[in-house]
This record gives structure tokens, sequence and C-alpha cells, in this order.
């Protein structure tokens, strides 16, 4: 529009109008103001009246401070409108597209996991029956992770995994998938990230370490699957060349499992990262949701906007630990922790790295009191360690009293009942209080047991909250 302006009103060129729309569209002033004189004048001998002219070079300016078509904010609100309808009715299915469109993008994905299990959609982690290339919804109406999502996973070997599938139904053991696959395109490095993910966990009978355990044989299982799945496969191909074709079967054992320790949930998880980006079946942090949910003061990301605060309290886990030595002979370390949303790193020195250094160590979930202090610098602020334990039983340790909140509408004889059976046989040292909301008179009424404390950190929470029943935990 102000192109064509330009021309009709100042007789423009096409070039002249092109660099007033450069000017304006990338906010470039000099070049803005080197035309102004060059419209004034073309106006006025187009008879224009030079304070009309001004006025409407002025609005073009202000226009400029932050130049967007109309037509294309349209566009843009009518897109936010379809998605957020998409989103608002059809929630798996839009975030299994979002998920599958930034797939090779992990902090993208994660951002999307964490929306995911916000808005209360389930996402399962690979499975070689079930999974696609892309993150589908299953018929639960779930999201199920895409197989070209893993690392070292390529295109072809998800697709010669599928074209079988379709072909000849699902697997229905993984000396099953060694039979049938190509094994051309399926090689060592391709069941490792399979494994490792748990795609294969739907084979109950073998556990994820089980695959990378040494056998009479071979270093690992997956080596000696592969040697199975070729043996038998060459073997089949010979036989269908010989005289008998077809009617000739093919006899080799299938190689066992050799018997090793499961993987605990964190070796899992970590290993799941190797290959997602992600922790898959769960966080390292999950088993101290308690404790992260009442006891800390903010996640990590708002750990330097906690300026108004004497001391606050964080949590997280120890993903890594680099311990040194300064030039006069003193230690020191940097430490990375990260909580569900965001890492966080922090250096201890002198007398704090010598009384901490020994809970910072990689796997450990770690409960910090910390405060904001000035930088050596003095220009920016840093956190100030002021004391480090071990997440576990910190929920024990620092809750005082559970309050239950229960909306008058909500309560009858059956709920009291649950709650005081709960209560009876969840008995421990905090105080039960209690409650009770009038939302139509807008009344409260505050209620303490004296007679009944439970052990709020031994599932009686975990029981609340399957109940509907609001909850505080101080």
């Amino acid at each position: 529009q102000v192109m064509l302006l330009s021309q009709k009103l100042a007789g423009f060129s096409k070039g002249q109008a092109d660099m007033l729309r450069k000017g304006m569209g990338k906010k470039q002033k000099s070049i803005i103001d080197a035309l102004y004189p060059k419209f004034i004048e073309g106006g006025m001998h187009n008879n224009h009246p030079k304070d009309k002219l001004d006025k409407i070079w002025k609005d073009w300016e202000a226009f400029a401070s932050y130049a967007f078509n109309k037509s294309h904010s349209t566009c843009y609100a009518f897109v936010a409108f379809q998605t957020a309808y998409l989103k608002a009715n059809y929630p798996a299915a839009f975030m299994a597209s979002v998920l599958t469109n930034n797939k090779n993008d992990i902090s993208k994905i994660t951002f999307f996991l964490q929306e995911c299990k916000r808005i209360g959609v389930k996402v399962l982690g690979p499975n070689i029956n079930e999974s696609t290339s892309g993150f589908t919804v299953n018929a639960q109406g779930e999201i199920v992770f895409g197989l070209s999502a893993l690392k070292g996973i390529g295109e072809g070997a998800v697709d010669i995994i599928l074209e079988e599938r379709e072909a000849g139904g699902l697997f229905s053991s993984i000396y099953d998938l060694m039979r049938r696959v190509s094994l051309r395109a399926i090689n060592k490095k391709v069941m490792e990230g399979l494994a490792l993910s748990g795609a294969f966990d739907c084979f109950s009978d073998i556990h994820r370490a089980q695959y990378f355990a040494p056998t009479e044989k071979y270093d690992t299982f997956i080596e000696h699957l592969l040697r199975y799945g070729n043996a038998f496969q060459n073997q089949q191909a010979d036989a269908q060349q010989s005289l008998f074709g077809e009617a000739v079967e093919v006899m080799l054992d299938e190689p066992k499992a050799p018997d090793c320790r499961r993987w605990s949930l964190l070796e899992s998880l970590n290993q799941e990262k190797e290959v997602a980006g992600i922790f898959l079946s769960g966080h390292p942090l999950d088993e101290y949701r308690l404790e992260m949910d009442h006891f800390t003061s903010c996640p990590l990301d708002q750990a330097m906007n906690m300026r108004s605060r004497p001391q606050f309290y964080l949590a997280g886990m120890v993903t890594g630990a680099r311990h040194m030595i300064a030039k006069n002979g003193n230690g020191w370390g940097v430490f990375e922790i990260q909580d569900y949303q965001s890492s966080l790193e922090i250096k201890l020195f002198k007398e704090d790295y010598q009384r901490f250094k020994h809970l910072l160590e990689e796997g450990s979930a770690i409960f910090m009191k910390a405060k904001l202090q000035k930088g050596w610098n003095r220009n920016e602020e840093e956190i100030k360690v002021l004391d480090v334990r071990l997440l576990e039983g910190i929920a024990a340790e620092m809750a005082r009293e559970v309050t239950l909140r229960i909306r008058m509408r909500d309560l009858d004889q059956e709920l009291v009942e649950k709650i005081d059976t709960l209560a009876r046989a969840s008995e421990g040292k905090h105080e039960l209080k209690m409650e009770l909301i009038d939302d139509e008179q807008r009344l409260m009424l505050k209620m303490v047991s004296h007679n009944i404390k439970i052990d709020a950190t031994n599932g009686f929470l975990e029981e609340i909250d399957k109940m509907g029943i609001a909850y505080q935990l101080n």
C-alpha cells in the first residue's frame, strides 16, 4: 500500500517505492529520511498541500516502527484459531503432529513432551510392534514415540521394519524379528538403539540389560541375535533354491538370552536419553515428586529471579561434575543440576567445595539451600550455595502438616469414611488439617484433627490425589 501511494502521490519510481518499502520493513531510518524530501517535492509537484504530505509521512514513520501487513496478520490469526481449536478438541493428535514435525530437534521435542504432560496426554516410549516412523496416536488416545526420532535409527531401517510388519503381522518375539527383517539395514547400531530406547520391551521375556550382556560365543546378545538372523535367512535362501524349494524347513536353534541383573530405573533412563535425547519411560526425579512439588521455592530456571528472598530452596539431579585444582592448590568444582524443565550450573570453592563435593556426584538427587549474591565482577549475580543434602528423606524431615481442601458440595458420608480409613492406615507424626469451602456463601471452615496424625510421605498423598482432593503439604 505504501509503495502504491508513494507512486500515486509523489511520482516515485518503482525502484524508489521499493527502497521505501525496504527502509520501512527493515527499520532503516537513514533510508526513510533520505526519501522524505523527494516525497515532499514530488507531492507538491502533483499539487498536494505540504501539511497533508507531512501528515502522511509521519503516519508512515509511525507505521514503520512496527510494519506488519494486515493480510499477513489475518493469516496468522486464522492459523492460531485453527491450531487452538485442534489442540483443545484433539489434543493427542495435535501434539503427535507437532512432535513429528519437530522430531529432529531434541530441545523442541523435550519442550513439547513437557506440554503433553501438562495437558494430560500420555506419551509412550517406542514399541517395535506399535510405533511408526513419526509420532502417532493409539486406540487409547496415547501418543506413541516415533522410531525415526531415535538417534542412529535411519529412515531406511524404519521403513524395512514397517514394511515387514505390514506384510507379515506383528513380531511375536525378538527371534521372529531377526528371522523376518532384512539385516542389510538392521545392523548392530540400529539394534542397540532400539533396545536402549525400550522398543523391545514388548518382548517381556527378555529385559534390556540382557541384550548387552555377553553370551558363550559373542560379546553381546545383540551380536548373537544378528548372527542367528543372518544364518537363518541364508539357510532359508539356500532351501528355496534347492530341489524341494519351500517344502524344506529351516531348523536353527534360537540363542538363549544370557542371565544378568536388570538395570536400575536410573540406568535405564540414562540409556534412553542417550538414544532419544530425553527420558522416555519416566524421569529420575519422579520418585522425589513430593519433595519437588512441596519443598522447593522454584524450578531451576527461575533461580536467578529470587532476589527478593534472603534464601530459597532448589532441587534436582546432578548430571555433570568437574573437580579441579586452582593455582594455589585449593580444590574447586563446577556442577550441573537438572530438574524437569532445565539445568543450572553452580560453582563451589574453598570450604563450600570441601563440605559438599561428596554429595555432588553424577546421578545424585540433591536438595540445596541457596541465595543470590554479587559475582566476582560485581556486574552479575551468582548463586551462593548455603547447604546441600540428599533429596531422599527431605519430605519426612521437613513436613509438619497436611491440609486437605474439600468443597462442601463434594462432602458426603462416603468421602468422610474413605479419608478416615486412609488416615488410620497411615499413622505417623504429621498433623492433619482440613479446610471446608462453601463457594456459594464464600465461607471457609478450618479444622484440625487432634486424635489422628498421619505419615504424609508413605503413600497417603498419592491416595488423596486419586480421590481428587486438593491438598497442601507444609
